[in-house]
């Protein structure tokens, strides 16, 4: 009788000990990826070139604006929000291609024809991340908007618009002729036709 009362006690002793505790496992989270911090965009030197075009083979008259104002211009790191509100006033004295005697008669005969122009002015109506955009420039008091393209050097956050026009849209054919008639020489190719395209490629240039 002792013996079974020994076994009924060794084996309560069993069933109410805790069961054996397992040390907690240690799992190893992965180190996670430092994020890449992105530029805060500030705008710095801005240059607007152009290039017009003579004779029936389209020779190229390449010129550049010396002064160019911009306003509107919001410091971001996203870069399409920077530029979203831009407006820009060019001085059409400005006008640099290299030779003072072409300048001139380009400011006089052709700018100066127009009606109150005397800055181009305009704006960034949109800008979007697949590198296009569409603006609105004004001149001969024509508001016109046209699509630019647009692309940025990562390393070096330098900015490129692009777009081209053709100043007869903003009823510039008077000053257009009144240029080719000071110019008639040098407009005059080598097949003896008079031509001055009303066509002018643009790129702008800024340091972001």
């Amino acid at each position: 009788m002792k013996s079974i009362i020994k076994l009924f006690f060794l084996f309560s002793l069993f069933s109410c000990s805790s069961p054996t505790e397992q040390a907690p496992s240690i799992v190893s989270k992965p180190k996670g990826i430092a994020a890449v911090e992105r530029p805060i965009y500030k705008l710095k030197d801005v240059s607007v070139k152009w290039t017009a075009f003579k004779h029936m083979t389209k020779a190229q008259v390449g010129g550049k604006f010396d002064s160019v104002s911009v306003n509107g211009f919001k410091e971001s790191q996203i870069l399409e929000e920077s530029l979203s509100e831009v407006n820009f006033k060019i001085p059409i004295n400005s006008t640099n291609t290299g030779d003072k005697v072409r300048d001139y008669k380009i400011v006089n005969s052709f700018f100066k024809t127009l009606v109150n122009t005397e800055f181009i002015t305009g704006s960034i109506n949109s800008i979007d991340n697949n590198g296009t955009g569409i603006l609105t420039l004004k001149m001969n008091e024509l508001e016109i908007q046209k699509n630019f393209t647009w692309e940025l050097d990562n390393s070096s956050r330098d900015f490129f618009l692009k777009t081209s026009i053709d100043v007869l849209n903003w009823n510039a054919k008077t000053a257009l002729d009144a240029l080719n008639n000071v110019c008639l020489e040098q407009h005059t190719g080598p097949d003896g036709t008079n031509k001055l395209w009303p066509n002018v490629d643009i790129v702008v240039y800024a340091s972001l």
